[in-house]
Parts: C-alpha cells; structure tokens; sequence
C-alpha cells in the first residue's frame, strides 16, 4: 500500500425528528440546542474540518402518495439549519460548520445575506452544501406546482451562483473602512450595485452585506449525476459522493478531476469526500454483532420510505426481490439510482431498502485500528481527500460520534492521516491547508 496522504474529516448530519427514538436513556432532545452545540464541541476537539446540517423543507409524500408513514414514524422531519448552524458557530472557535440551503426555493438575494451574516458570525467558518432540491411537496411548500426537470434544476443552478458571488463581490474587499476618526464606515466607490439580469433571476444589489471573510462560504455539493458533476467541477470547493464499492469510488475520483479539467479547474482545486459510517466494537465479533443487530432492526419499509422521497417517488408498489430498473423514470436524485444501478446491479431492491435503512454506504465494519486500516487503504487506492461520518440514525446519534471522537479520529491522527490541530483561521483554510 502506498503512502496515504494526510486526510479530512467531516460529521454530515441533521435537524431531525428521526432522532427522537433513537436516544435511549440519553438526556439530549432533538428540538434542543444543547444536543447541536455539544455535537460541534466534540467534532471539534476531534480537529475534524467541518459539521454539516442536512436538511428537507417538506415532509415527503412520495412513499404511498401520502404523508401517512412519515408523519407517524418521525422521518424527514427537519428543523432549518441555518440558526443551528449560527449556534453552532458561536460555541466553537475552528471547525467549519454548514447549511444545506436549496437554489431551488431560496430566493438568491435573501441566501448571499444569510449565508454573509453567517460567515462574519463565525469569523469564516461557514459553508453551504448546494441542493437543487429532489422533493415535489417542498417545491409545493414553496408555491410551485412542481420542481423543474432535473437537468434544469443545476443550469438554474449554475445561474444563481453566479448572482450570490456577484452580490457577496459587490463591495470590493477593501471597501469598509470602520473610520471613526472621520465618521466614514466604507468607502461608497466601492460599493455597487450589480444590476444582474440572467434567463432566471434578476437583481439589483448591493448586498446590504460587506464583504466576507472567505470572500464566499466554502462551497459543498453532492450530485453525481453527469449533470451534477459538470455543476460542482464549476463551483465547489468540495463534492461529497455516497459510493458503495471501492470500484466505483475510484471511478469516481477519475471522472470527476476529468470534470475538474474539462471546466478549465486545477483538478486539486476541489476536495472529494466519500461518505463512511464504520460499524466498530473492541473485537472483531462485537463489531459484527453490532452490525448484525444494525440489520435486524433495518425496516424494509423505512428504507423504502426514504428511497421513494430521494427518488421522489413511490417505490411501495415495485418487487422487493427485483433490481432497482435503471431506466426508472425518477424526477429526484438520479444520483442515488446510479448508486444502486452501477455497481450494485443485481441487489434486489429489498436490500436495497435493508441497506438505506441502515444508513450504510461502504461497508465498513470491525476494531477501531481495523476501520482505520480500512479507512487509510481507501483513501491510498482511490485519491479520495477525506471522508464525512455519516451517523447511525440522524445527527442527534452523539453517542456515535463519541465513539468517533474517542476510538477512530485518535488512531487516525497518530498514523498522520487526521489533523491534531487547526493551522488556519477560516474553513477554506484548513480544508486547503493540505
């Protein structure tokens, strides 16, 4: 195995209802803020890069057309992110903390001044996990019969990043002065507005926002479709992928830095990060018991239920003992049907719900050094950048990233392939520092 180069490490959670049973004796609430504080406070003593808040705006109605399933069983109902994510700012000093925000419901003008706000608040550590939006029922929420076509949801995309990056550049970055001796609080030639007119939005700007510390929050995306990876190889900073095999990671990191190049971008210029959720016991045989009892307690349904509202749409009336077809007409996440339909081609789609209900993706499962052995050769074979903990039912699950914290992040960083301290100020920073 070659020499693995020093890694990052994220924690990808949410807001969610979803954890209201999973807590057992646990004092933590999933509507309080101390469960979220205490989250970033631990995930920064581990040193690792960033905390980021998925979200939905919607409850799904895809799973049985209705939102029956959903409502009874506490699943994809979130809290918004963005007041998380300022407290979780406000009680930590380094690590890197991120809003998932749709350019497909949020106006751009009102984005570019909560995400500015968020950034000076957290002295540049914020970032923003772009999502087109999947969800029929949130496009609805928001006054839209429907979402648009799924390659148009990125060119629209495409266009609102733009104008966001315009807005947060229409004071040049010397433009607040902060003079108290002349009365002047920023110089007016350096603040403009913008005077944006694109095929979908129109603004005039300036932002009433000066300028930010990053310049722009740190830009994560997470589509792998085709389209997808064309949109992130343009804007982000970091992509992250779910992939189940080492194969198709591999794959693709190899397409994506081809994407990278193609959009005229330094093929390093954009970090990967796979998703990981390590099964882990003190012996081998606790680990696999803890991963056989993850399995039991996996409900079909469930994962059905949150397939149908990734997909958006209902999967309650196809054969659980037949593959995924690859030619399914989804209106949502085509990347998450290329999951199940590339390399996992013949798993029949109640695994497949098995699977999604155990919040897996590769499978990794053994002694913390194991997992790490695992994690390190992963990152050797594919070229991957780092890796996001995906957590074991929501973000309220903090006994599992105590066990990350505690057993893992230390052996990763004694091997040198997890930080043991923050070198920069910003999230863009320490996410660029190595």
């Amino acid at each position: 195995m070659r020499k693995t180069k020093m890694l990052h490490f994220a924690w990808f959670g949410s807001a969610g209802a979803h954890a209201w049973n999973v807590q057992g004796g646990s004092s933590y609430e999933w509507l309080r803020s101390d469960l979220y504080v205490d989250i970033a406070r631990l995930a920064e003593r581990s040193f690792m890069d960033m905390v980021l808040l998925a979200d939905l705006p919607a409850i799904p109605a895809a799973y049985g057309g209705n939102n029956d399933f959903y409502v009874r069983h506490g699943l994809d109902i979130h809290l918004d992110p963005s007041p998380i994510v300022s407290m979780m700012g406000a009680a930590t000093k380094h690590i890197g903390v991120g809003a998932t925000l749709s350019t497909s419901l949020y106006p751009p003008y009102l984005l570019a001044r909560l995400m500015g706000t968020l950034d000076h608040l957290t002295s540049g550590r914020t970032a923003w996990n772009i999502v087109t939006s999947a969800s029929t029922m949130a496009a609805q929420n928001d006054g839209q019969d429907d979402l648009r076509p799924h390659d148009e949801r990125y060119d629209i995309a495409d266009e609102y990043v733009d104008l966001v990056r315009r807005l947060w550049d229409s004071w040049e970055p010397d433009s607040l002065l902060h003079d108290r001796e002349s009365g002047v609080f920023a110089d007016a030639s350096k603040v403009k507005p913008i005077h944006f007119a694109g095929k979908y939005f129109k603004s005039r700007g300036p932002l009433s926002v000066p300028p930010l510390p990053q310049r722009y929050p740190v830009i994560v995306q997470a589509g792998t479709s085709t389209r997808g990876q064309a949109f992130s190889a343009s804007n982000a900073d970091m992509v992250i992928a779910h992939k189940n095999t080492l194969s198709d990671m591999k794959a693709y990191v190899s397409q994506f830095r081809g994407a990278l190049e193609t959009a005229g971008r330094d093929p390093s210029s954009c970090k990967i990060f796979f998703s990981i959720k390590p099964v882990m016991g003190d012996t081998e045989q606790m680990a696999k018991d803890l991963w056989d009892q993850n399995y039991a307690n996996a409900s079909v349904e469930r994962g059905l239920s949150y397939l149908s509202g990734t997909l958006n749409m209902d999967l309650s009336k196809l054969d659980l003992n037949e593959p995924l077809p690859a030619d399914l007409p989804v209106s949502g996440m085509i990347g998450k049907l290329l999951q199940y339909t590339q390399a996992n081609k013949s798993m029949p789609l109640r695994e497949i719900a098995k699977h999604e209900a155990m919040y897996e993706t590769y499978p990794i499962c053994g002694t913390p050094e194991y997992c790490a052995d695992v994690i390190e050769y992963t990152a050797s074979e594919t070229g991957a950048d780092g890796f996001h903990f995906r957590p074991a039912g929501s973000v309220g699950d903090i006994c599992y990233l105590m066990t990350i914290a505690t057993k893992l992040m230390p052996i990763l960083q004694r091997r040198g392939l997890a930080r043991s301290s923050y070198s920069g100020s910003t999230l863009k920073e320490n996410l660029f520092a190595f």
